[in-house]
């Protein structure tokens, strides 16, 4: 985020010029249609029809394999869930976690993945388990910043919707994702398991749930453009990368949606906030009781910690300042969030983030030193044994009832 410095350059350039696009779509959401997709229900608002989206999350555990959840030393279900934050590059964190994690022996298998941003291109690989850990390595550590967007020169910025081009980071997308990759989640998503990726639909204002399972189990023959395209729309920083544009139809009309970072709506999010999970866990299988626990993992892309850092008086320095405040706390008060929708559900809830002590050694985006630094940093810590934080930043409520074990077995049954 440090070319936050020149989202005011992109403010005063911003009325030179505009491009032409075909008309917004209206609310609701719901009722417009992806084009090549048809009437397959493969994303969801949760500010706008929640029916929709409990009725995918019921269907998730009633049609759900054994692979769904462990089995405790007290007999007891365990599920695991798993939400990843943005972060930038800082990604490299979340990406050597993972790793670290694996090599622990202590990764639980996850029912349910959720991303946004950076922590959105982690999430399909974090989803489909340690067999990709080496792609998910590979596509932190061996990049800089020319592997993820272009500055334009100031002439073309006249008539541009954006400061950089992101002309390279579709290209690194589609070189991680591919056919097999979209087989695997698709193979997954049968078991009854979840891959939600957010994207903000700008003309609405509200975040959109994008269902990566039912994209990559579709008949539509765009299913790869469009699983690429959702996961670059995620990580569409507004001013810095252009937004994407998804063709949709309502009532027989064609119209365009401009989608960004979902990270403009929230840093991280669960579905739990959005159905009552305990309930849809009994209505699926009656017969268990209360034989089942829940744990969610909120991986951090960033510090929650506040830092010491002198400002200039002067137009970039404190806007850029600002703004990346607003992006911390945006992921502090995410954790807030999550921590009582969970406490809702009896979900287990845990977080980790950037250790406040740790140092970076520069400030510059998409640094490969940096990034490798970071990996190892969350590698180490994961193998190390995570120090798993129970409650928010700040909260000096109760502590979360301990209804499932830290950590679950790394085997599927």
């Amino acid at each position: 985020m440090r070319y936050a410095l020149l989202i005011p350059l992109a403010f005063v350039l911003a009325g030179c010029g505009t491009l032409a696009r075909q008309p917004a779509a209206p609310p609701p959401i719901t009722a417009a249609l992806n084009v090549s997709f048809e009437n397959e229900e493969i994303r969801y608002s949760p500010l706008e029809d929640l029916k929709k989206l409990q009725g995918n999350i019921s269907r998730a555990f009633a049609e759900e394999t054994p692979d769904c959840y462990v089995i405790g030393d007290d007999g007891k279900r365990v599920y695991n869930y798993l939400a990843i934050s943005g972060g930038g590059s800082d990604g490299a964190f979340g990406a050597g976690l993972l790793n670290g994690w694996t090599k622990a022996g202590t990764r639980p298998h996850f029912k349910i993945v959720t991303g946004v941003s950076t922590g959105g291109l982690i999430a399909p690989f974090a989803f489909l388990g340690p067999e990709y850990d080496e792609q998910l390595k590979l596509s932190y550590t061996t990049i800089d910043a020319s592997h993820v967007f272009e500055l334009r020169g100031l002439l073309p910025l006249l008539w541009s919707e954006a400061l950089t081009s992101t002309a390279p980071l579709r290209q690194l997308i589609d070189t991680y994702i591919d056919d097999k990759v979209l087989k695997a989640v698709a193979i997954e998503h049968a078991k009854g398991r979840r891959l939600f990726i957010a994207s903000t639909d700008l003309d609405n204002e509200q975040p959109i749930i994008w269902d990566m399972g039912a994209i990559a189990s579709s008949k539509s023959k765009n299913k790869l453009e469009l699983f690429r395209k959702v996961l670059l729309a995620s990580a569409a920083i507004p001013s810095l990368f252009p937004p994407v544009i998804f063709d949709v139809t309502k009532d027989g009309k064609t119209y365009q949606e401009l989608h960004v970072d979902g990270g403009v709506v929230f840093q991280s999010f669960f579905v739990g906030s959005s159905t009552d999970l305990q309930a849809t866990i009994r209505a699926a299988h009656p017969d268990w009781g209360e034989a089942f626990a829940q744990n969610l993992y909120v991986i951090r892309n960033g510090w929650v910690n506040p830092v010491f850092q002198p400002v200039e008086r002067g137009l970039t320095s404190i806007t850029s300042r600002a703004i990346l405040s607003m992006f911390k706390m945006s992921g502090v008060n995410d954790l807030w969030r999550l921590y009582f929708s969970s406490r809702d559900d009896n979900v287990a809830f845990r977080y980790t983030a950037i250790p406040a002590d740790y140092v970076p050694g520069t400030t510059e985006q998409f640094d490969n030193a940096e990034m490798n630094r970071e990996f190892k940093l969350g590698e180490e810590i994961a193998e190390d044994g995570i120090q798993w934080v129970t409650s928010p930043p700040g909260y000096a409520g109760q502590s979360q009832p301990a209804v499932a074990p830290a950590d679950a077995p790394n085997e599927t049954p």
